[in-house]
């Protein structure tokens, strides 16, 4: 199962030119063709006798292109060997529009099950796609010793976050919740909180 962290961040958008008035890819396309390697004439072909290695003169290649007709940029992107999932955003929980409690937005991860609810989000304070930059906190679901479905919330990523919650540090982590509810408004609440100095006393 991807985590929801990898699901959002560490993605990065395709850029228009600065003055596009329209920012978004007029036309997507796909192309799948057999490449032949450039060296792979004559005497000189590729003899790798690794049982895994998927390597020959021949190959298939996956190419994307996308154009704005606005600003006319174009990128192509291409590969060799390269995987091609297709899904629903109720499967991958990215694509969804975010839910918004209060002052604060969240966004699905990916459910457990098909079908079923979304176990992670990832919170932002503004509706905005999820970055580094944006990101506020995340609130996850388990299950209590009586089985009964708890959520937790942290707030506040930092390096040095006294509070390991999924891959992140988090400067602020709740106590169980009851409700997803309850966990968007915890986080509204540590919006407003002053972050504490260090004394060190000598």
């Amino acid at each position: 199962m991807d985590l929801i962290t990898e699901t959002y961040l560490g993605w990065d958008p395709l850029t228009h030119l600065a003055h596009c008035p329209a920012p978004a890819w007029d036309t997507v396309e796909v192309r799948r063709t057999d490449g032949i390697r450039a060296q792979s004439m004559g005497a000189y072909h590729h003899n790798c006798e690794h049982p895994n290695c998927e390597h020959a003169d021949a190959f298939q290649r996956v190419q994307l292109r996308l154009a704005c007709r606005d600003c006319g940029t174009v990128h192509v992107i291409s590969g060799e060997g390269l995987t091609e999932a297709h899904t629903d955003t109720s499967l991958t929980g990215w694509g969804q529009a975010p839910a918004r409690y209060g002052d604060v937005w969240l966004w699905p991860g990916r459910p457990a099950v098909p079908g079923g609810s979304p176990h992670e989000y990832l919170v932002t304070r503004q509706e905005t796609a999820v970055t580094r930059a944006t990101l506020y906190g995340i609130v996850i679901a388990y299950r209590d010793s009586n089985g009964a479905r708890c959520w937790l919330a942290a707030a506040e990523p930092a390096d040095d976050g006294a509070h390991q919650v999924s891959t992140l540090r988090w400067r602020h982590a709740s106590t169980s919740l009851a409700s997803i509810e309850e966990a968007a408004e915890w986080l509204g609440v540590t919006a407003g909180f002053q972050q504490r100095p260090l004394v060190v006393a000598f």
